[in-house]
């Protein structure tokens, strides 16, 4: 009986104690939506602040704003004169380097020969200039030593390249004397090309050797030179074929003849080079022989320093091919970029690198004719709203390509690196009598339409739409032709307001 009494007791406290709780609850809920209804309330009905400004106050408030590009005052981009393999880059990208300085070289053993030849030639001239007189049988001898020497030359250039076809090319072909010869190795395109060259040599190797077999001294040399030097030549082009060739199969089996034809294009080369020589030696004794034959009968042996300006000339002349090969700064400055390895193949007139000056920096933008008004040499400007520039150069004709003026602006600061694109400000305040009667209103004050546009007014704490009819742009700013005078009010920015919206000013 008092265990019921003691349970019915506890049961009505837990009831009470539950009905507490569930109180407190409601409370607090309805005062937590009391305050986010309040809340809610103050959104809905907060108004937007405008800021309203006349013509007369923004006259003295313009800006002139433009986008422009940082360059090095001195600037030099260097191109490739001629086409080649790169066998050396000097430099390193972020270097600097002073004028004058070689950045790289392609391949030019060549050219290096030919100006080795012509220094040759030319002290020869110097030695030859410092004796008044040469006896005509002395010379005569000395020609026909010199042609001689070309027809040696011309019969070693066949023996050599008869060796090279015959005893290295030709194990590269099935039948080589046949009408189809047969490329044993995959010829990556060129096994038509490969075989046609084969099948003509079948007549070439024999025409040269009657050739080289019947040259006396009285031969037209000029012409077995010529003819001499063509066949060389295209012996090289065929195996600069089988090189290349060598290096698109996939395994090692042809890395060894791949040696070998490196080596027999060398040698081809220097097969040149030595006919080029002898064809040099041939010309000076010519020369030579002609000078002593006017000096004999009675001619002016100034003939003789003629010659040397020759030999200078030629001199001259190869010492500019192999420049042509070697890449120089022409100024001193940073590499900026490098667009060349070791082992590059570069074309005729490709980037090789950029140098310039990065410590001296000029900013260069384009105006048009209505913002040319604004600008004149010596101008202050500002640069990313942090660094003064200086307006030192203002084109005197508009540019065809942007229909624009071209400016530059030194700039005077740090902050700015070569190649940024920098935003340009320059503060007009512009108040002389012949231009208070312009209206001119800010670009975000007007709301554009097809032709003309409207700004905004406010009456009686609401936005009203005044329809105005517009003229000429200006940097930010655009001129009001009819709908508002310089001295009535307008809003400022009118960039998110709809007419008929209350707001509030400004204060």
């Amino acid at each position: 009986m008092r265990v019921f009494e003691f349970l019915k007791k506890w049961s009505h406290r837990t009831s009470i104690l539950w009905i507490t709780v569930v109180a407190l609850v409601v409370v607090v809920l309805g005062m937590f939506l009391s305050a986010e209804s309040e809340k809610v309330s103050l959104v809905t009905t907060q108004k937007p602040v405008v800021q309203l400004i006349t013509a007369q106050e923004f006259a003295g408030t313009q800006a002139l704003s433009l986008v422009g590009t940082a360059r090095a005052f001195s600037e030099a981009n260097i191109t490739s004169e001629r086409a080649g393999r790169v066998v050396f880059v000097n430099v390193t990208l972020g270097q600097r380097i002073s004028a004058g300085a070689v950045i790289g070289s392609t391949e030019n053993a060549a050219e290096r020969a030919t100006v080795l030849q012509a220094e040759g030639v030319y002290e020869a001239a110097l030695a030859a200039a410092s004796q008044t007189k040469f006896g005509v049988s002395e010379a005569e001898t000395r020609l026909a030593s010199a042609r001689e020497t070309v027809i040696t030359s011309v019969r070693s250039a066949y023996t050599t390249t008869n060796s090279v076809v015959v005893s290295n090319i030709d194990k590269f072909f099935a039948q080589p004397n046949s009408p189809l010869p047969g490329l044993r190795v995959g010829g990556r395109g060129y096994t038509m090309d490969l075989n046609n060259e084969r099948v003509a040599y079948q007549d070439i190797l024999p025409t040269w050797q009657a050739r080289v077999d019947s040259l006396t001294l009285s031969s037209d040399l000029s012409s077995e030179f010529v003819y001499a030097k063509e066949n060389v030549e295209r012996t090289i082009a065929m195996i600069d074929i089988f090189l290349y060739i060598f290096d698109q199969q996939s395994d090692d089996e042809y890395v060894a003849d791949e040696v070998t034809f490196t080596n027999l294009r060398t040698t081809l080369i220097g097969t040149l080079s030595s006919m080029e020589a002898a064809k040099s030696g041939l010309a000076t004794a010519n020369d030579a022989f002609a000078r002593a034959t006017a000096t004999a009968t009675g001619g002016d042996a100034s003939a003789a320093d003629a010659q040397v300006k020759q030999a200078l000339g030629a001199l001259r002349a190869a010492e500019a091919n192999l420049g042509k090969t070697i890449f120089r700064s022409p100024i001193s400055g940073t590499v900026n970029s490098l667009s060349v390895r070791p082992g590059d193949f570069v074309s005729l007139f490709a980037p090789v690198a950029t140098i310039a000056n990065n410590a001296a920096l000029e900013i260069v933008t384009y105006i048009s004719d209505n913002e040319r008004n604004f600008l004149t040499v010596g101008d202050t400007v500002m640069i990313n709203d942090g660094v003064e520039g200086r307006v030192t150069q203002i084109a005197p004709a508009v540019d065809s390509a942007t229909g624009k003026t071209e400016v530059r602006i030194a700039a005077e600061g740090t902050d700015v690196t070569n190649g940024d694109t920098v935003r340009i400000t320059k503060e007009v305040a512009d108040a002389s009598a012949d231009t208070l009667d312009i209206v001119t209103v800010p670009l975000s004050a007007v709301k554009f339409e097809i032709e003309n546009g409207f700004v905004f007014v406010v009456v009686d704490g609401k936005i009203e739409a005044r329809p105005i009819t517009l003229g000429v742009v200006r940097g930010g700013a655009v001129e009001i032709l009819e709908g508002l005078t310089a001295s009535e009010p307008f809003v400022k920015d009118a960039r998110g307001l709809q007419a008929g919206t209350g707001v509030e000013l400004m204060k």
